[in-house]
Parts: structure tokens; C-alpha cells; sequence
């Protein structure tokens, strides 16, 4: 192990020093999204192996979903909703599809791995993973299992749908807009970029709403782009930090005492991710050849990650933000709403392992 100083300044400044040089790696070996891979990576060092104990700024991580969501908001098309509309029924099909999938996969952990049923169902459900320890810790759930479930699959993810949309045909998507790519903007489209992004700091506060701080500046942003009111900008620099400050927080997660008490389920949790990401394909391979999609897209359509990161990850890959968003909004709003009462359903309806030997969720 790695001794980091005390002073936190110093270890904010040897992680910031670890995270750009990581991101230089992955650009060098063209990694879409090498900020977003960077900052992940660098925070898992640092927790895991020199003991960090360093945390993304609240304010900070809701300003970069703020950002996120702006970002996003340039890249939609005129008549993404029309194209949500359009293409519902399919996008329930693959929402339930999903759910089964991760309800199955929660079950077979209980049966074999020894994890508590609720425990078990809440780490395998796909969409927020801070909302699912949030609710979790609220129900009296161990929030330890689930957090190790959420964030492991998560970084899983990412890096799955990365280095898999690196090796799938890209689609024919238009290029992005000029006011996204350009590395100042005018006047007042950062000013207005600016002020949506700020509305993210009222609109995180917003408990009944997930991903609140991106979706609210998201929402504004597509309605302002898509009806012509005006141009919004991202400058190339803040875009980058926003990829950090987001795979910051999800490597930041990954402290060393979470490891060394559940070190046990690691096996078991990584099987399952490898599974939910190849049942992810199956679906994407479906919904390819239903809709004509390039793999790409329909890949980060259906796979089981964080909507602002697998929508970073569509932009940055050239696939149909729309599709991917439209995909990915549905399921996460059907987690955050039903996923509880789906699970109390399920515990009482479906036979599960009734006891855990005591000591092994400890």
C-alpha cells in the first residue's frame, strides 16, 4: 500500500496529477471518453491503494451533472420526443426485459452467493446507483452490499460500453454541433449555458425527482435548442472536467474498508456484471434489428449503467443520443418510481434463501 500525506490539499493534488496523467494515456490510445475512464480510474487507485479519503464537493458533483445535462441538451435532435412516442412500446419491451434480468440476477445471488434477498435485488438494479444505497440505507437494508454492487457494476459498465463502442461500427450520426465543440462559445449562449447549469444547485434538491441536477437543466436546455430560442454552449474545457468530476465519483466510492468487508461477494458480483452487460448485448442486438439501429446505439441503449454517464459515453461515440436517452430515461424513472414496490412485491411472492450464516454481510 501507498502512504498518502494527511494534508488533503497535497492528496487533492497528487490525485488531480494521477488523473491527467491517466486521461493522456487514454487519449493516446484513442478511448472514447478518456476523461470520464481517467477520472474513474484515478480515484480507484486512490482509495483502494494509497488509502484516500477524498470526496467530489457536493456543490461540485451537482454543478457537473448541471453541465452534463446542458451538454446533452445541444446534442438532442429536434423531435426527440415525437421519437420517444414513437418508439414506446419497444422501449417498455426492453425496460421490463431489463428488470426481469436484474430481478433474476438479484435471486440468483441470495440462492448461491449468500446475499440477503433485498440486498441482493436493490445492488442489481440498473439506473441511479446513489439513489439505490439512498433508498436502501432508508429501508434498513445493508446500503454496504448494495453500494459494492452499484458502483462495481457501474465502473464495469463504463468501462464495458467504452471499449466495446471503441470496437463497434459507429453510426451515421450528424456531427456535433459547432457551439458543443467550440472551446469558448459567444457571449450569450455561455451565459445561458452558465444559468441552466447553476438551476442544477435549486434543482438536486428536488427528493422526488432522480438525477434531479441533470435532468431539470436537460429538459430546459432541449426545449430551448429545439424550439430555436437560442444556442447553448459547452466549452471543449469545462466538458472535460465534467467527464473527470463524474468518473471521480464513482472511483472516489471505492474505499478499501468496503473492499475488505465484502472481498467475499467480489467473484459473485463481478459474475453478475459480466452477465447483465451480455444480456445487455442481447437486447441491443434485438433492438438493432428492430429499429435499424447501428450496434452502438442500441448497445448504450440497453445497458445497464447511469443515464448521464452512458449518454457522455453516446455522445462521445457518435450514436443517436435520442435513442439512447429515450431508452435510458424510461427505465431510470421506472426504477426510481417502482423499483421498491416491485421488490416488496417480490419478497413476498418468490421463494428466496432465508438465511444468511451469520457474519457474511458483516
Amino acid at each position: 500500500m501507498i502512504a498518502l500525506p494527511d494534508n488533503r490539499a497535497v492528496q487533492w493534488a497528487l490525485l488531480i496529477a494521477l488523473t491527467g496523467l491517466l486521461w493522456g494515456l487514454f487519449v493516446v490510445l484513442r478511448v472514447p471518453a478518456a476523461p470520464l475512464l481517467g477520472g474513474m480510474a484515478a480515484g480507484i487507485i486512490a482509495t483502494t491503494l494509497a488509502g484516500a479519503t477524498l470526496r467530489n464537493p457536493r456543490p461540485v458533483y451537482v454543478l457537473a451533472q448541471g453541465a452534463a445535462g446542458v451538454f446533452i441538451a445541444t446534442s438532442l435532435k429536434p423531435g426527440i420526443y415525437a421519437d420517444m412516442l414513437e418508439h414506446m412500446p419497444l422501449v417498455a419491451a426492453i425496460t421490463v426485459l431489463t428488470l426481469t434480468i436484474s430481478f433474476a440476477m438479484g435471486w440468483a445471488l441470495n440462492r448461491w452467493g449468500g446475499v440477503a434477498a433485498d440486498a441482493a435485488v436493490f445492488g442489481s438494479l440498473p439506473g441511479m446507483s446513489g439513489a439505490m444505497v439512498i433508498i436502501a440505507r432508508e429501508r434498513g437494508i445493508d446500503s454496504r452490499i448494495v453500494a459494492l454492487m452499484q458502483y462495481c457494476r457501474l465502473a464495469f459498465v463504463i468501462v464495458a460500453v467504452t471499449f466495446v463502442s471503441k470496437l463497434l461500427p459507429e453510426g451515421a450520426a450528424p456531427p456535433p454541433l459547432p457551439s458543443v465543440v467550440s472551446a469558448t462559445g459567444s457571449g450569450p449562449s455561455l451565459l445561458l449555458s452558465f444559468a441552466l447549469i447553476a438551476v442544477s444547485l435549486l434543482s438536486a434538491r428536488l427528493k422526488w425527482m432522480p438525477a434531479g441536477g441533470m435532468l431539470v437543466p436537460m429538459v430546459l436546455g432541449a426545449v430551448i435548442e429545439g424550439f430555436g430560442l437560442a444556442r447553448l454552449a459547452v466549452p471543449a474545457l469545462l466538458l472535460d472536467a465534467t467527464f473527470i468530476v463524474i468518473g471521480l465519483e464513482v472511483g472516489l466510492l471505492f474505499t478499501r474498508e468496503m473492499l475488505r468487508q465484502v472481498v467475499r461477494l467480489i467473484p459473485a458480483v463481478l459474475a453478475s456484471n459480466v452477465a447483465m452487460v451480455a444480456c445487455g448485448g442481447l437486447l441491443a442486438a434485438a433492438v438493432s434489428a428492430i429499429l435499424q439501429l447501428d450496434p452502438v446505439t442500441a448497445f448504450l441503449s440497453t445497458a445497464p449503467g447511469s443515464i448521464e454517464t452512458m449518454t457522455l459515453v453516446a455522445i462521445a461515440s457518435h450514436a443517436d443520443v435520442s435513442i439512447v436517452l429515450a431508452f435510458q430515461t424510461v427505465r431510470l424513472f421506472t426504477v426510481v418510481l417502482f423499483g421498491p414496490s416491485i421488490l416488496q412485491f417480490l419478497l413476498r411472492r418468490v421463494r428466496w434463501r432465508e438465511t444468511v450464516p451469520e457474519g457474511e454481510q458483516r
